[in-house]
């Protein structure tokens, strides 16, 4: 049979939440080699501390610093050499509140694009030829962008998101332009990129309202993403692997 190489993956803002469940299903996998676990601060990080698998390396990355962020993909590429990075999740996220029926909080407003976004482009655009040498090895290499059914514009018609999320809504919206864009102009390198919902999840930002736990989302999104094909690319789909409308 086949010798399946190990598929080493990024995974951003993985300190808690999303990222840090992604982290725990992925360790759960065979195919998966490394793991490199992104978070701003690891001595604040304790959950993902306590995991022991050889398999994760934590690495620190502020994806406001370009700095950091370069210090980051040196310190991954030591670790992968060659074979590169097979799959990049974007997860890191923010969302701040901005009531669209009072003077507009341009800080706040800002900063779910400032994170959501420019962060995002910035770390991705960091990690390219980690995935250029991932493609090279295995026919291509895959960039998940974790946005949200709140970034549908078709989907959220109607629907009753309180109107103070309007800004992240419109940065995940930002960041599925982002996704369908990459896909093209990344393709003649063998990177492909596709966005996922991963529905309303029991965090600090889904709270505790939400309908999924973490580990009923991330166990999904895990499925879904090693089953990414060519057909794929540069669309948006549901944390189990349904398609979603823009």
């Amino acid at each position: 049979s086949a010798v399946i190489m190990a598929k080493n993956v990024a995974v951003t803002g993985a300190n808690r939440g999303i990222g840090l469940g992604l982290v725990k299903e992925l360790l759960k996998n065979e195919q998966v080699g490394k793991v490199f676990a992104t978070t701003r601060n690891a001595s604040k990080s304790p959950e993902l501390q306590s995991i022991s698998d050889p398999r994760l390396v934590i690495v620190e990355m502020d994806a406001d610093s370009d700095a950091s962020i370069n210090k980051a993909i040196e310190q991954i590429a030591k670790v992968v050499g060659p074979s590169g990075l097979d799959f990049l999740i974007n997860n890191a996220g923010v969302l701040y509140p901005v009531d669209l029926n009072a003077p507009i909080n341009r800080k706040d407003a800002n900063k779910n694009f400032e994170v959501n976004c420019v962060a995002t482009m910035a770390v991705t655009y960091a990690f390219k030829n980690l995935l250029k040498a991932g493609a090279k090895k295995n026919g291509h290499s895959q960039i998940v962008n974790i946005s949200s059914v709140l970034g549908s514009i078709s989907q959220t018609w109607g629907a009753v998101p309180p109107r103070h999320f309007t800004g992240y809504n419109m940065s995940k919206a930002a960041v599925n332009m982002y996704t369908h864009t990459l896909a093209t102009e990344w393709k003649g390198d063998g990177i492909r990129a596709t966005a996922i919902n991963p529905g309303w999840v029991k965090t600090d930002m889904g709270t505790d309202a939400a309908e999924l736990t973490v580990e009923e989302s991330t166990s999904k999104i895990v499925r879904t993403i090693f089953k990414l094909a060519e057909a794929n690319n540069g669309l948006f789909y549901d944390y189990n692997g349904i398609p979603h409308t823009w």
